[in-house]
C-alpha cells in the first residue's frame, strides 16, 4: 500500500500543479490588463481627469508581476523532468550498432535510425560498415567501427 502511494506521488509530481496552470494563465492575461490600465491612465492624464497618475504605477506593477511569474515558470527547477535525456534524442542511441548509409569521408558520414538519417563523425569507413554509436554532439553522432 505504501509503495502505491509513493508511485502516485511521483506520477503527480511529474505534471504541473493547478497553481502552475493558474499562474501561466494569469501570465497570459497580465500584459493585456497592464496595457489596458496604462491606456486608461494616459487617457485620464491627457484629459486632466483625476486618477490617471494613480493608475500608471498599477500598470507598471502588473507588468512587473507578469515578468516575475514568467521568470518563475521558466526556472529549470520548476519545469524539471524525470527524464534527463528528454530533448537530447541523440544520446538515446548511444551503444546501438547500425550500418553506414553513406561512407565516412573526411570525418563525416550518415546512418539511418528509424525514419531519420543522422550525420556521424568518426574514422573513414566504407558504406555498409557496421558502426557503434559512442557519443553525441548536438545533432551529430560520434561513431567507431563495431
Amino acid at each position: 500500500m505504501m509503495c502505491e502511494s509513493k508511485a502516485q506521488d511521483n506520477k503527480r509530481s511529474a505534471h504541473p500543479s493547478d497553481l502552475v496552470w493558474a499562474l501561466a494563465t494569469l501570465s497570459l492575461v497580465l500584459p493585456f490588463a497592464a496595457i489596458g490600465v496604462g491606456v486608461v491612465a494616459l487617457w485620464r492624464i491627457f484629459h486632466h481627469i483625476d486618477g490617471g497618475y494613480v493608475l500608471l504605477p498599477v500598470a507598471a506593477g502588473l507588468f512587473v508581476l507578469d515578468i516575475v511569474i514568467d521568470l518563475w515558470i521558466a526556472n529549470p527547477h520548476t519545469s524539471a523532468t524525470e527524464d534527463p535525456e528528454l530533448n537530447r534524442r541523440g544520446t538515446r542511441y548511444i551503444g546501438r550498432v547500425v550500418p553506414l548509409v553513406e561512407a565516412i569521408e573526411t570525418g563525416r558520414g550518415r546512418v539511418r535510425l528509424g525514419d531519420t538519417v543522422w550525420t556521424v563523425e568518426g574514422p573513414e569507413l566504407a558504406q555498409g560498415t557496421r558502426v557503434r554509436i559512442v557519443g553525441c554532439d548536438g545533432a551529430v553522432l560520434q561513431v567507431e567501427e563495431a
